[in-house]
């Protein structure tokens, strides 16, 4: 089982931070929310802090509580998700591995095609 933690990070104005994953390998040319794996010893959280700066170029506050949590298995791998709302607190979101990104209003997540493991989220997050 492969620990992930994402980031629903919000703008003032409600909008949803997502990315659309590179050509090849796992999910490509798919929509994703920003995280990762975790590392041996990280908390939740503080894999989400590391991966948004490694992805993004700034720096996320996050909530302490998650705000969803979901399995999923793929072809080779199952993986166990924990998303948590976030804001950021330095910086502007650099493209550095997604193929782009925008700020997606919530009740048009449902117009991008998303990795399979996120789809319970953008269901709760559309009805929400």
């Amino acid at each position: 089982m492969t620990e992930v933690s994402a980031a629903i990070i919000e703008n003032e104005e409600g909008e949803i931070l997502i990315g659309q994953r590179g050509p090849g390998g796992s999910c490509g040319n798919l929509w994703e929310f920003p995280g990762g794996k975790r590392r041996p010893g990280e908390t939740p959280e503080e894999c989400l802090v590391r991966e948004c700066r490694e992805e993004l170029a700034c720096e996320i506050t996050c909530e302490s509580q998650p705000f969803f949590e979901t399995s999923y298995r793929y072809p080779d791998v199952e993986v166990a998700l924990t998303f948590f709302k976030g804001r950021i607190a330095k910086g502007k979101p650099e493209c550095k591995v997604h193929r782009q990104l925008i700020w997606a209003v919530p009740q048009t997540l449902g117009t991008y095609t998303f990795c399979p493991a996120d789809e319970a989220l953008i269901k709760q997050l559309i009805n929400f």
